[in-house]
């Protein structure tokens, strides 16, 4: 191997070739190693990434887990629905009887009224 501080000393083209063609395999031999030190990393990279993934994907609700939930929920809306109906017939009812017992007496008082203005005139 030439020493690249020795500049005084001439050399041939073929030992140029050679140092050369060293220099190449020291390349491609850190290259090599450079290509497994990143491959190892992504890998650790990957390896992490799929292992926050799972992490994260035990708290996501399943298509089955939202079925029940939605099912549960629109039972639960059903029922009060229904008991806001019931609560709001029972009012109507209550308003409705108070109107008709203000008139209970009105067949009686449209009776007595006919019979005073339609009786005939006895001349």
């Amino acid at each position: 191997m030439l020493d690249p501080t020795d500049m005084s000393t001439p050399i041939t083209r073929g030992e140029l070739r050679e140092e050369i063609a060293h220099l190449e395999a020291r390349l491609d031999q850190k290259l090599d190693n450079l290509e497994a030190r990143l491959d190892q990393k992504l890998d650790n990279l990957e390896a992490r990434l799929d292992q926050k993934l799972e992490q994260k994907l035990k708290h996501v609700a399943t298509k089955a887990d939202l079925d029940i939930w939605g099912g549960a929920l629109l039972e639960r809306l059903l029922t009060e629905l229904v008991r806001h109906t019931r609560a709001i017939q029972e009012s109507m009812s209550t308003q409705i009887s108070a109107v008709d017992e203000q008139y209970t007496d009105l067949p009686a008082r449209v009776t007595r009224l006919e019979a005073t203005v339609f009786t005939p005139n006895r001349r």
